[in-house]
Parts: structure tokens; sequence; C-alpha cells
């Protein structure tokens, strides 16, 4: 069983986690990641097919280059696949709470 002083430690836990920002993305790795996150956010907020090319072409490059990992990866490929879908509001979502997540 639990006791109310590890409850009370779990309570806090998760409420630092929830309303205080352990965010759902990784932290970025480089500056040109963080970079990459406004411009990923930009062609959604301005739903520009050509920008969002632009970006796909960053994100490979600094994926090859070995500036990003694969958890990196993932978190903006969950944007730019959303918008080439057409989910231009939700991708700009998701890249708007990617960025948030940068501040720790």
């Amino acid at each position: 069983m639990w006791s109310n002083k590890n409850k009370k430690q779990i309570g806090l836990a998760l409420f630092f986690c929830l309303f205080l920002g352990c965010g759902s993305y990784p932290e970025v790795t480089s500056r040109e990641s963080l970079e990459l996150i406004k411009q990923v956010y930009t062609a959604c907020n301005t739903r520009d097919v050509k920008r969002l090319a632009e970006c796909e072409k960053q994100l490979e490059k600094l994926r090859l280059s070995g500036k990003m990992g694969t958890k990196e990866v993932d978190a903006f490929r969950k944007s730019l696949d959303l918008a080439k879908n057409g989910n231009w509001e939700e991708a700009q979502n998701q890249a708007l709470k990617f960025a948030q997540d940068q501040i720790r």
C-alpha cells in the first residue's frame, strides 16, 4: 500500500509534470533544430507547401549530419506529416507545442 507521504510525493510529481512543463516532445540537440521548429511552424501557419518541402530537406540534412537523434526526427515528422496530409492547423499546433516544450 502507498503511505500518505508517498501519495503526496506522487501527487506533487504529477502536478509539476502536467502543469509546469514535463513536455511530451524531446529536447532539441542543436541550434539548427530549434530554428527548424520555427520554420515548420511558419510553414504550417502560412500553409506554404514550398516552405514545408524546405523544412523536410533541412530535417533530412540535420538527421544525416548526426545533429538530430531519432526521437527528435520523429517529433518533427509528426508535424510535417500532418501538414502534408492537409491538417495544417493541427500541424501548426504540434509545432507550437514542440517549441513550448523546449522551455525547460
